[in-house]
């Protein structure tokens, strides 16, 4: 490289606004050569060098105070018309003019004199040997120990190749690099590109270059964003904005209300790290979505079935393996190891799937312990139901409204009572856990063993009677086939001096085995809620309601309040299979139940469950839901009325204050009305109550709300 040994003035030299490391700024924006000297780009290169209260030259600024400008470093040049522009030494020559200008103030400028500012030390490179300087500059700061950043030094090695043309060989050879890391800087430098062209593109930033180094690093993500080595680009357009979007922050609309508001997501992925764990479950569509909606990656990583298989195929092999290797010395075998490969053959067992396993819920009805009684419940003490403990219901009257906010426990205390009604009747708590689930049918032993977190206990007064149940999970001393054995739940009643047990043994492999000497309910009674549905149930009570004569009550009740044309809703056979048909004025022909709206059907559903649970207990669970509020006062006054004509005692949840209302505004007496407000207090729930009558006479006045 041919070089010129020449001595200029300070003000005679160029800050270059391209250096090199200035690319991975924000605010970098390449600048021609026709504007290299316009003052206002030397005063922003000039700030770029110095940095915020010159912290990029501190070290420099007290180096020069303290030891003067040394000429050890050569300060590279080449020609700019009369000016000369800095090739390297740029942060020594920004800190000279900083100095040269507290010089011109008067201010201390330590063991730098004006003879520092006039005749400065320069070597002067040509057009020609450009390329040559560029290798220079890559041996102080890619090879050497003045190291730029990964997105500078990917710049540097473009330019080599091309724009001046060199060979990966000589650059190789040049710089000391091996071939894979230059080709992998390209295909990173490229990836980048890409970005930087994208909606997300404004976002880089030097930091985010491992991320995409990781992405180029990995064969699972270049393959999903179809990366071609041959011409350095991602031809999956759809996926590669995918990923962009997870190392983005993102903005997106949600509705408040008719309120727009706009929401920031922060970037899903902000390191290295987790591109490569993100990477192990690329292709499971699921796992990603999870983790889009999250806003999690151990979401998607715990949601991903790929993640799961492959454990589990490694798990295997590590088995094949083990198995191979205890043959080959299977004559050491003794008696002491029978008892090892006995446990191993039942683990090995229980791997495989059964559909035997499942929980079938029987449809058997239990005989009544008070099939007429006098009066129903009226104390509940739910001593541990799950986030229920010591929990106190007292003034318990005809109709009990539960009133409280998400997640307060008012479904959980529904649930309690209905398990007192039942008292040992282990079918009801599967039924319960079906339902929970949100299981169709069957569901698998290990669901129950699972969920099953902490013992039940609930005691109550019933017909003037003490009724108490506890549910347990317990190892089993019985001499059962233990063979896939999980856990038994064990179910204890007490009704005055009489005891009802049962248990049922829970298995992995095979169905649940039901055991008791007999089982009994209180009453009738009945669960609904708008997100479940007991088909068989509501057959049943469709059946007792023509045989009460209270079918055409419920179809008065629809015509007057929801639809006068409707005639009738019969349970017919429909190609095998039993369904609700409605006939109506205004069509041919009869049309299944569900073509009307929810509130219709769940109207109908409560409507009959009423009368099923006759001298009984219903429990509705939001019962509001689907139902308009103007025939809120109504359809309350038809339950009050129904629930005293079958002496059924009714307890609701809502967190509806219309709902509340209604209640209280239809012409229904309120003596036989109680609301209750659940409310966390220190920790743990609580249950106030109001009357009926009291109840009204604050609704009315202050618009109380008992939510």
């Amino acid at each position: 490289m041919q070089t010129n040994r020449i001595t200029k003035h300070i003000d005679r030299l160029l800050l270059d606004p391209n250096n090199y490391r200035f690319i991975d700024k924000a605010e970098y924006l390449p600048v021609p050569s026709s504007d290299i000297a316009s003052p206002r780009i030397q005063q922003r290169t000039l700030n770029f060098l110095l940095g915020n209260k010159n912290n990029n030259i501190s070290d420099l600024i007290s180096s020069f105070k303290t030891n003067g400008f040394l000429d050890i470093d050569q300060i590279q040049v080449k020609a700019l018309g009369n000016y000369y522009l800095v090739l390297e030494g740029n942060r020594r020559i920004a800190t000279l003019k900083f100095l040269y200008e507290e010089f011109k103030k008067g201010n201390d400028t330590g063991l730098i004199a004006e003879a520092d500012f006039k005749s400065i030390n320069l070597v002067e490179i040509t057009e020609d040997d450009e390329a040559n300087h560029l290798i220079t500059m890559g041996l102080h700061h890619i090879s050497g120990k003045k190291r730029w950043s990964a997105v500078n030094e990917a710049q540097l090695i473009q330019d080599l190749l091309y724009k001046h043309q060199k060979s990966e060989t000589d650059i190789c050879n040049s710089l000391g690099i091996t071939t894979h890391s230059l080709r992998r800087g390209q295909s990173t430098y490229a990836l980048i590109q890409q970005y930087k062209a994208s909606d997300f593109g404004d976002q880089f930033t030097a930091n985010k270059y491992s991320i995409f180094e990781a992405v180029i690093s990995n064969p699972q993500l270049k393959a999903w964003i179809q990366w071609d080595e041959s011409t350095y680009t991602a031809k999956n357009h759809v996926n590669l904005e995918r990923f962009f979007s997870w190392i983005s922050q993102t903005e997106e609309t949600d509705w408040n209300g008719d309120k727009e508001e706009r929401v920031i997501r922060e970037p899903l992925l902000t390191q290295y790290r987790q591109v490569k764990e993100v990477a192990s479950f690329i292709n499971d569509e699921a796992a990603l979505q999870r983790m889009e909606e999250s806003r999690s990656i151990a979401e998607g990583y715990s949601e991903s079935h790929v993640i799961g298989e492959n454990k589990l195929r490694a798990a295997i092999s590590e088995i094949k393996k083990s198995i191979r290797l205890a043959y080959n010395y299977r004559e050491l075998i003794d008696n002491r190891l029978y008892d090892d490969f006995n446990s191993i053959q039942n683990s090995l067992s229980n791997l495989v799937p059964e559909s035997k396993a499942k929980v079938f819920i029987s449809e058997r009805k239990a005989p009544l312990l008070f099939p007429n009684p006098e009066e129903q419940f009226s104390h509940v003490f739910i001593k541990q139901y799950r986030k229920l403990k010591n929990l106190e219901v007292n003034n318990i009257s005809r109709v009990n409204i539960f009133a409280g906010g998400n997640n307060i426990g008012k479904t959980s205390l529904l649930e309690a009572i209905y398990l007192l009604s039942r008292l040992n009747m282990l079918e009801a708590l599967l039924e319960l856990e079906r339902y929970r689930g949100k299981f169709l049918s069957e569901f698998h032993s290990k669901w129950v063993e699972k969920n099953f977190i902490s013992d039940i206990t609930i005691n109550a007064t019933f017909n003037k009677e003490q009724v108490a149940i506890n549910y347990s999970k317990t190892e089993t001393e019985e001499n059962i086939e233990r063979l896939g054995y999980l856990k038994t739940i064990e179910a204890e009643a007490s009704v005055a001096n009489n005891s009802l047990t049962s248990h049922i043994h829970l298995f992995a492999n095979k169905e649940p085995e039901l055991r008791y000497q007999e089982v009994k309910t209180l009453c009738n009674a009945a669960f609904t809620s708008p997100y479940r549905y007991n088909e068989k149930l509501l057959h049943t009570a469709h059946k007792i309601a023509i045989e009460n004569k209270y079918y055409e009550q419920i179809i008065g009740f629809i015509q007057s309040h929801l639809d006068p044309e409707i005639q009738k809703i019969d349970l017919v056979n429909d190609e095998g299979e039993n369904r609700f048909k409605v006939t109506a004025a205004n069509l041919d022909v009869a049309i299944d139940i569900t073509k009307y709206g929810e509130g219709l059907q769940r109207i109908f559903e409560i409507a009959f469950l009423l009368g099923y649970c006759q001298n009984g207990i219903l429990c509705i669970d939001e019962v509001d839901s689907a139902i308009h509020k103007n025939l809120l006062t109504k359809f309350t006054e038809f339950i009050q009325q129904t629930a005293k004509d079958f002496n059924v005692q009714v307890f609701v949840t809502t967190h509806s204050k219309e709902c509340i209302d209604a209640f209280v505004e239809n012409d229904y007496p309120d003596h036989e009305l109680t609301a209750y407000a659940l409310n966390e207090e220190e920790g743990r729930i609580v249950c106030r109550y109001l009357e009926g009558e009291k109840l009204k006479g604050l609704v009315e006045a202050i618009n109380l709300d008992i939510r």
